[in-house]
């Protein structure tokens, strides 16, 4: 026993930073538990203190407190010992919150109220961040400390070390771009949330106003700030990769061609763009109302680094693997290597505070990502910029003649009668829930609800409705699952899904159900509904 002891390597040293003691204690006992070795302090600079004296592998800090904040203990901290990673804890659940520690330094995030399943594989990966990091201090300083008469072995031993120090460099930037996509992603789900009952409200209030009441324009005029929310978090979806987008065959040359005036306007007068393209035809599989966002987005921010004007070149090339080039080149101002690797990042941005959001090129990166293509950019200050979108290149698809569909409307002989239509709503937001319920009544439909799926089902089998609209992100039972549970008990029950979030694959096995993204308007989703009761009729 002894022995083993002796041959053991130490438990893993965490200096726990709260200033609320109950917290601390709590986080204390839980990981001594774990097998750490845990010192904790309330003070931040008393904490600073202890790290002075060495000793520690992680810094578990919170995010908010009154002397010293969560972000500048970490600065100090990493001052003292570079080599220390550090994980923050919020409870604030928000994106700017996250963004900027992680900015400073944190190597990931945990969010109150602290679950031991979020904080052992967050402490598990920091601790191997840790050795590694470690493991190359240990090899740069070997390195240092060879002679001159090894000056070859020297040479080697320093490539290693480059090429290590670059993998540790990608594997952080990957897993700070993945925690931010599953913030985003939520976030995005959130405000979606609260886009669809702003825009509900106001669906309803303009029903009730007569036709040339002054209140009208006010109200259109929100409800298009609705749907500019809308555009913002469907380009955090793609940033988040969470926005599930049809990927059909492109000839990428015939599109951005037919893109260019499009493209031209949003560069401005001063600005010339130039078409670049290889002969022939370059197909990839993409989304062309996508592809065509993401150039635009591209040319948006060629043009803010081009105040005196200038030229724009929009090239496709086909490529090695073999895929398709699409770049963007521009002769602005261009951007340090700081910046070109920051500017994938949701809202990093250099310009002027009301100049830009920082998603245009969030929007490019997911958009990328989703088709399982990349994105580079490459610039230098004063040199202007070059961002290249490298998508799969495929064969060109045979010409397809698809039937077309009988209409709807005409083969069910006319629309339905809405008040013959009893709607089962099932919503856990009650926000949310109060607009679809009363807007649906507005439009004429007979309309129960239910704020849960177990709610949900039992009114399904009390109240026999004639079709469900159900929101897929709820706790306890997901849309997917009352989808499928409705099925079970009813086969052939139309079924609409609405959701803030896009990563509904699940949605598919529920066949013949129809989807709507929120923010979706009342009149979108009371056609939905009585088209998929009408085609039962046929």
């Amino acid at each position: 026993m002894t022995n083993r002891a002796a041959t053991e390597p130490p438990p893993p040293r965490i200096l726990i930073v709260d200033d609320e003691a109950a917290n601390l204690t709590a986080l204390r006992v839980t990981l001594g538990h774990q097998g750490y070795e845990t010192e904790g302090f309330t003070d931040p600079t008393a904490a600073l203190a202890a790290l002075k004296q060495g000793g520690f592998d992680l810094l578990l800090t919170d995010l908010r407190m009154p002397d010293m904040g969560g972000v500048e203990l970490l600065q100090r901290a990493q001052a003292l010992d570079p080599n220390l990673v550090g994980v923050i804890m919020t409870g604030e659940g928000s994106i700017a919150s996250a963004v900027e520690a992680m900015k400073t330094g944190a190597l990931d995030y945990i969010l109150k109220p602290l679950k031991l399943g979020a904080i052992l594989p967050v402490l598990s990966r920091a601790l191997t961040m840790r050795t590694l990091r470690l493991e190359n201090a240990a090899l740069e300083r070997s390195v240092r400390e060879r002679t001159a008469e090894r000056e070859k072995a020297l040479r080697e031993v320093e490539n290693q070390t480059t090429e290590r120090l670059r993998a540790e460099q990608a594997m952080m930037q990957i897993q700070k771009m993945e925690a931010l996509g599953q913030l985003t992603g939520g976030v995005a789900h959130d405000f979606n949330n609260l886009l669809m009952a702003i825009d509900g409200a106001l669906h309803l209030l303009d029903k009730r106003l007569e036709p040339d009441h002054v209140g009208r324009k006010y109200i259109e005029g929100a409800r298009e700030a609705t749907r500019r929310g809308a555009r913002v978090t469907n380009q955090l979806l793609a940033f988040s990769r969470t926005q599930r987008i049809e990927l059909q065959p492109i000839d990428a040359c015939a599109a951005l061609r037919e893109a260019a005036p499009i493209i031209a306007h949003a560069l401005g007068p001063t600005i010339s763009l130039r078409l670049d393209f290889a002969p022939g035809e370059i197909w990839t599989k993409t989304h062309r109302d996508q592809l065509e966002l993401a150039v635009v987005n591209l040319a948006v921010n060629a043009r803010d680094a081009m105040p005196d004007g200038g030229e724009v070149v929009l090239g496709v090339a086909p490529g090695d693997g073999p895929a398709a080039v699409i770049w963007l080149r521009d002769d602005g101002c261009g951007m340090t290597p700081e910046t070109a690797t920051r500017a994938l990042e949701p809202f990093f941005t250099t310009k002027e505070r009301g100049k830009g959001t920082g998603l245009g090129l969030t929007q490019v990166y997911g958009f990328a990502h989703q088709c399982k293509g990349e994105v580079s950019i490459e610039s230098a200050p004063g040199a202007g910029a070059t961002v290249r979108i490298v998508l799969p290149r495929i064969e060109a698809p045979a010409a397809e003649v698809k039937e077309r569909p009988a209409d709807i409307s005409v083969a069910r002989g006319g629309r339905v009668d809405p008040g013959r239509i009893k709607v089962l709503v099932v919503d856990d937001d009650d926000a949310v829930r109060q607009v679809l319920v009363d807007g649906l009544r507005v439009e004429g439909f007979d309309v129960i609800e239910a704020a849960g799926g177990v709610d949900g089902l039992a009114a399904l089998q009390s109240r026999s409705p004639d079709a469900l609209v159900v929101d897929f992100a709820m706790p306890g039972m997901n849309g997917a699952e009352v989808g499928g549970r409705a099925r079970a008990l009813r086969p052939g029950l139309p079924i609409v899904f609405c959701s803030g979030y896009s990563d509904t694959a699940q949605l598919e096995k529920v066949e013949g159900a129809v989807l709507l993204r929120k923010p979706v308007s009342i009149g979108v989703l009371g056609r939905a509904v009585m088209d998929l009761v009408a085609a039962q009729t046929v």
